[in-house]
């Protein structure tokens, strides 16, 4: 027997986040919801953090060209931050899906695809970002960079999806 898409869909996204019962349950719908936009800016947060202390190194070692690389490492910090926010404080899903009974099928998949989305992105998005002491030259600024894009434009997807569900209700 073969699964259906958002089977397949949804175990991926529990996986990574164990305890996502996919939106089945209306009461829980939010819960699942909140924990999937905190563990994507949870993600964030790391590839934040990880910026941020790369920013003290080199404030610290006052080598020729770190205050520029300072800078271009504090834009991209704040970007970050900016798509954090606007994740994390996005509504607790739309009314119109979060309250509605029936869920289709349809619905479900389109959404459990828009959130793997999101988490895989998230989680490039974290490895271009360094863990340790990077070597000089900040190349990877420029993966957390599309990265960052491609997540913004995912979330806003997602929105839409969600947004296009109310109109329909």
């Amino acid at each position: 027997m073969t699964r259906s898409k958002g089977a397949v869909l949804l175990e991926k996204i529990t996986g990574i986040i164990p305890g996502i019962s996919g939106y089945q349950e209306r009461e829980k719908r939010r819960a699942d919801d909140l924990a999937l936009r905190g563990r994507v800016t949870e993600t964030i947060a790391r590839c934040r953090q990880r910026i941020s202390d790369r920013m003290n190194q080199l404030s610290r070692t006052g080598k020729k060209g770190s205050l520029r690389a300072v800078g271009d490492l504090e834009a991209v910090n704040v970007l970050l931050e900016r798509v954090e926010d606007e994740i994390r404080y996005a509504p607790g899903g739309y009314a119109g899906w979060f309250d509605r009974e029936g869920v289709e099928l349809e619905d479900l998949e389109d959404l459990y695809e828009q959130d793997l989305i999101l988490l895989e992105i998230a989680g490039r998005m974290e490895n271009h970002a360094p863990s340790g002491a990077p070597e000089a030259g900040e190349e990877w600024v420029q993966g957390v960079k599309r990265e960052l894009e491609d997540l913004r434009r995912a979330f806003e997807g997602r929105l839409s999806l969600l947004k296009g569900w109310e109109v329909r209700l």
